[in-house]
């Protein structure tokens, strides 16, 4: 069954981007997002003048902890790409603890009630999405992601 969802997901997200569907941007574009510092962000906002790379995340999640350290290697690599990495409701204190012990300095935002992940049509964490300078998505995964996927993504869907 969870294998079917995951297939469901990744089939509407390419149909998505196939059909050249623009309605990814209303679905995510405006929706807030607390950053650790108590300011708030979107993915419009985070997305306005580059290409985003989101990967939705928790401190519970053991695929997730895998995940981020490639996330962290990718940010600081590609300067022409924005990173974000939102979690899914956890405590900003037992976030904030997480990035320290781990030693990341990812950009963190938060999803308190889980419109992101809804919105993305997500069963679960770690999901990581690629969106374009206007907020539509190019390519989604679902899953712990390398750095190799992504660059590969990148250079797929982009022009970086």
């Amino acid at each position: 069954m969870r294998a079917l969802r995951q297939l469901l997901l990744l089939a509407s997200l390419i149909l998505a981007v196939a059909c050249g569907r623009n309605s990814a941007s209303p679905l995510t574009a405006d929706i807030e997002l607390l950053k650790l510092d108590g300011t708030t962000t979107s993915i419009g906002v985070a997305s306005s003048d580059r290409p985003l790379l989101v990967s939705l995340w928790a401190v519970w999640c053991q695929p997730c902890k895998r995940e981020l350290p490639a996330l962290e290697e990718i940010s600081l690599q590609r300067q022409d790409l924005a990173v974000l990495a939102i979690n899914i409701g956890d405590d900003p204190t037992k976030i904030a603890e997480y990035l320290q012990v781990n030693d990341l300095s990812l950009p963190v935002a938060i999803d308190n009630n889980g419109e992101l992940l809804k919105a993305l049509d997500a069963p679960t964490v770690p999901v990581t999405v690629l969106f374009d300078s206007e907020g539509n998505v190019l390519w989604s995964h679902l899953g712990v992601v390398s750095a190799d996927q992504v660059n590969e993504a990148l250079d797929t869907y982009t022009s970086l």
